[in-house]
């Protein structure tokens, strides 16, 4: 899973859990609050996920898995921030329904917009922040430790008290309208009812802000003869020093499988001069065939655990 929120000023991570998963999973009811599942729900804004399977067990389950999953639609469209706060688009998609947007811009550097479960939430610098009138917390930007250059607000537009005429309401449209009234371009996804919709219906209220509907992409790679890591659980039993050594081979086994680089191959014979690298604990006369799927796209959280649910 990679996320639409990585930051240079950032260092990357890696989740690794290890454990015995139920035997059965009521796919209307799933867990949330157990890993893999709470790790998976809080990355709300996803827009790579990659699959990696054996060659053989990919052709006797992936056509019912496939069957069972959703197809994924996103849009790309111009609007102000005030536009959500706008009749039929306040109403239907955030007081009514749930939808997934997210603005254009880099974290840490330009203003960026972000709506999950109708919390609106707006990273801006400190001088827009001062003039909006919100009420905010400063967050970290990556210069001086001590200068608070940057502001995050978020807004809970599901709250009752979130109604035009209300004091508190009318404040948020007037920095709308006066401060932060500049269009960018957002990604929408309706997440009512089913994954895919027609978004480019006349009845819908996005439709009058010309949305450019797409589909997910999906690609997927085959790679013969690939050696393959001890993978028992025994590997990753013992310190926590040593279960993060097994964890970041497996992870960049994984890299390196899912590229599709000749380092994993059973005939790889490149010069130790330019790689040193070997599959950790492969046995060279076991080679398998491993299928790579990746979608690209505005993906929601929740079709990431169906899927997750569908392969355990």
């Amino acid at each position: 899973m990679s996320s639409f929120f990585e930051s240079p000023n950032s260092s990357s991570k890696a989740f690794a859990s290890n454990g015995v998963l139920p035997h059965y999973v009521d796919p209307e009811q799933p867990p949330t609050k157990k890993e893999p599942y709470s790790t998976i729900l809080e990355q709300p804004f996803t827009h790579r996920v990659e699959v990696i399977l054996p060659g053989e067990l990919y052709s006797v389950i992936w056509n019912d898995i496939e069957a069972k999953l959703s197809s994924l639609q996103y849009s790309r469209v111009i609007l102000p921030l005030s536009a959500l706060l706008e009749g039929d688009f306040f109403n239907s998609y955030i007081k009514i329904g749930n939808i997934l947007m997210l603005s254009e811009g880099r974290p840490g550097i330009d203003d960026k917009y972000s709506l999950k479960d109708g919390v609106l939430r707006i990273d801006l610098a400190k001088e827009k922040y001062e003039r909006s009138g919100l009420v905010g917390k400063p967050i970290r930007d990556g210069g001086r430790k001590h200068m608070k250059t940057r502001y995050t607000v978020e807004i809970d537009l599901c709250q009752p008290s979130m109604l035009h005429g209300k004091k508190g309401f009318e404040r948020i449209v007037w920095a709308f309208k006066n401060v932060l009234n500049h269009s960018v371009t957002w990604l929408f996804h309706d997440l009512q009812g089913s994954f895919r919709v027609d978004l480019v219906a006349k009845d819908q209220p996005i439709a009058k802000h010309y949305p450019v509907t797409s589909d997910c992409m999906k690609s997927q790679k085959t790679t013969d003869a690939v050696l393959v890591p001890d993978l028992s659980r025994n590997q990753s039993k013992g310190t926590n020093e040593k279960f993060e050594e097994w964890a970041l081979d497996i992870y960049e086994w994984l890299s390196l499988v899912a590229i599709g680089s000749p380092r994993v191959l059973a005939d790889d014979s490149v010069e130790p001069y330019l790689s040193r690298y070997q599959v950790p604990g492969a046995d060279p006369e076991n080679a398998f065939e491993m299928v790579a799927l990746m979608w690209r796209g505005v993906i929601p959280c929740k079709w990431i655990r169906s899927l997750f649910i569908e392969l355990r």
